[in-house]
């Protein structure tokens, strides 16, 4: 017997990196961009599990369509500099979707590329928004991550009947593959799983998730927001990398020759301080733009996110690689303070010298 999905989405999210910092201020009066929807508050959530600063919402044109489903085409543009390009098809009454045939669409949407329609898609919006934008740049990196809501079935289910009914179903869904998986492999694949009441059921991995329940906005905006997360992670580890092996590779050259009262290293010096607070406060920033603090819902869920998307793991990356540059700064310094004194050296050595040779002339 199958199971038919009468309300139900497929959302798919990329995420980019487009510049330092975005004036959200500007950007309301440039594009006319409206605030996200605050969190609902539909379970219990305390007033300040909110946003610190709400990024702006923008509805783009364009249209992608799956089988018989058209898109809603949506950007939502962070404090931060990034933005996450949403495609969301909302699923007909009409037809017919069955539980078994979300494994089937997961793969389908997987393989559309539509990596490459949502990066022509950001850069429009770049030129569209660009004096709100400090120091723009894009980011040849991206993060997708898909979205399978089931909203209302054609039968009751509980959620637990759903996971076990469904197991192998849910599995494919939320790894993207439609292949007979092992039952070791399924069982990895849902290990993140978490329901608020016996009615509702979400299931998240690396890559996609699956949310069965009609108030799945607070989910899928944790999500969203996980997947820039990831992006920015990603981002910064990659800007750190670079200017790391830029310094250690000028640390390596030889030391400038010592001339009194001149600084070696110090444009270097003064580059890696803004450097390491540059992307402390962006790594910051990032980490605080969603306040989820208390054992609630959304928080787990968050927390199931960042285990399944291994963010603790680019947070210590990020943090070790800050670590380098503090121990590059400090070299630098010791170069500087090295140079400097051997300069002064030199000053009185030659102070000497044209003492003697003033000394030996008034002699004669």
């Amino acid at each position: 017997m199958t199971t038919s999905i009468r309300r139900g989405q497929a959302h798919a999210f990329f995420a980019f990196d487009i510049g330092y910092e975005v004036s959200l201020e500007k950007l309301t009066t440039l594009a006319g961009a409206t605030p996200i929807p605050p969190i609902s508050r539909k379970r219990q959530t305390p007033a300040h599990i909110q946003y610190t600063r709400p990024p702006l919402v923008l509805n783009l044109s364009g249209e992608e369509e799956v089988g018989q489903h058209k898109c809603q085409l949506q950007a939502t543009i962070f404090e931060f500099g990034a933005v996450s390009i949403a495609y969301r098809w909302q699923f007909r009454p009409e037809s017919q979707i069955n539980l078994e045939d979300l494994p089937k669409l997961g793969h389908e949407l997987y393989n559309r590329n539509l990596e490459l329609k949502a990066r022509e898609q950001v850069n429009s919006l770049i030129d569209r928004i660009h004096p709100a934008v400090f120091r723009p740049e894009l980011s040849p990196l991206v993060e997708d991550y898909y979205l399978f809501i089931i909203e209302e079935l054609d039968q009751p289910l509980s959620a637990d009947r759903l996971l076990s009914r469904y197991h192998l179903v849910l599995a494919q869904t939320v790894s993207l593959d439609p292949v007979a998986l092992s039952q070791e492999q399924q069982d990895e694949i849902l290990n993140e799983k978490m329901s608020y009441s016996e009615s509702d059921l979400t299931v998240v991995d690396w890559n996609a998730a699956v949310i069965f329940d009609p108030d799945f906005e607070d989910t899928a905006t944790v999500l969203e927001l996980l997947n820039v997360e990831l992006l920015e992670a990603r981002y910064i580890d990659a800007v750190l990398d670079q200017r790391i092996d830029d310094y250690a590779g000028f640390l390596q050259r030889g030391a400038e020759w010592p001339i009194p009262l001149r600084r070696p290293y110090k444009r270097a010096a003064r580059e890696l301080t803004e450097l390491r607070l540059e992307y402390t406060l962006l790594a910051e920033r990032v980490g605080n733009s969603l306040k989820l603090i208390g054992d609630l819902y959304l928080s787990r869920l968050h927390l199931a996110g960042v285990r399944k998307l291994h963010l603790q793991e680019w947070e210590r990356a990020i943090s070790d690689k800050l670590k380098i540059i503090d121990d590059l700064y400090a070299r630098l310094n010791d170069r500087i303070r090295t140079a400097q004194s051997q300069a002064l050296e030199l000053a009185i050595v030659a102070l000497i010298v044209v003492e003697l040779l003033l000394a030996l002339f008034k002699s004669r």
